[in-house]
């Protein structure tokens, strides 16, 4: 079983989609933070895209010890989050906070949609390895995602113009 956590209005064919709003897609209705509904070892890959962000900071280390514990031995977890580095790079170059603002913050127009934390590379891996993951490296989303499925794996600033700078962080980690 693969799992896309916090899907959103996304369907990605080939997984399960959990989320807490209540999409016609979404197969389990559920908080991503508790997985209880699902097995040790029960699932083959993880795809949480632009989610771990809406974690409040002190409850990261919990989820992610809830997502390794549903991960089968040599499971995959896919991350995809704002990143902090291409944010401060932005912002050095054009100076333009207002543009940045939803990376930072999140869209805050509904009441899932606030940022608590932000991520590095070296961040995110630091979290990771805590938790046991191994072989954590970041991933071109273009070696994953479906021809033309859209998501915030493919931020770039200026939006979808992959000549442009992208904004999301992607990593590949191995249970």
């Amino acid at each position: 079983m693969k799992l896309h956590l916090g899907c959103g209005e996304k369907y990605l064919h080939g997984f399960k989609h959990v989320d807490i709003l209540p999409f016609d897609h979404v197969d389990y209705k559920t908080d991503i933070n508790n997985l209880s509904i699902f097995n040790d070892s029960t699932v083959s890959e993880i795809y949480a895209c632009h989610v771990l962000e809406h974690i409040k900071r002190a409850d990261i280390q919990n989820v992610l010890k809830e997502w390794y514990r549903v991960l089968e031995v040599n499971g995959i977890l896919r991350l995809a989050v704002p990143n902090f580095e291409a944010i401060v790079q932005e912002y050095l170059q054009n100076n333009n906070l207002s543009k940045l603002q939803g990376l930072l913050y999140g869209g805050q127009n509904y009441e899932y949609n606030f940022h608590y934390i932000a991520f590095d590379f070296n961040s995110i891996k630091s979290l990771l390895e805590d938790v046991g993951f191994k072989l954590i490296e970041r991933y071109d989303w273009r070696e994953f995602l479906p021809l033309g499925f859209d998501d915030y794996s493919r931020a770039y600033l200026p939006h979808m113009d992959q000549k442009g700078r992208l904004m999301s962080l992607n990593v590949i980690a191995y249970k």
